[in-house]
């Protein structure tokens, strides 16, 4: 797969992300662990060597990242030091945002695997 099309995933994803939270109502839960998941994206495919696997790998990486978090902290969040309580509870339907932030993440880390180079 041609890198110019690895790139403009790195910037779509992000941008993606906005323009959804523009259109579509996404919690900023779900926008933080998409960004925690461009960040893990990003590292890897900066300081992994050789590039031509840490690209495509930190795509796949970032993508699932962020879809976990996403899905993690859809109903609430939970810390160790007090597990009895869940902080931000949200008992309402998930957002439609919220869904397509997650499926661009899932979609991201599909790319991610399809452009591995196989060895």
């Amino acid at each position: 797969m041609p890198r110019s099309v690895l790139l403009a995933a790195y910037v779509a994803r992000p941008a993606g992300a906005v323009v959804l939270r523009l259109v579509a109502r996404t919690r900023a839960r779900c926008l933080l662990g998409t960004g925690l998941g461009y960040l893990v994206a990003l590292v890897l495919a900066t300081t992994a060597t050789p590039t031509t696997v840490a690209v495509p790998l930190g795509l796949f990486v970032g993508g699932v990242a962020a879809v976990i978090g996403c899905l993690a902290t859809g109903r609430g969040v939970t810390f160790t030091f007090d597990q009895d309580t869940t902080y931000w509870e949200y008992d309402g339907k998930i957002p439609v945002g919220d869904r397509l932030v997650e499926i661009l993440g899932a979609l991201v880390a599909i790319l991610g695997v399809v452009a591995l180079p196989l060895s």
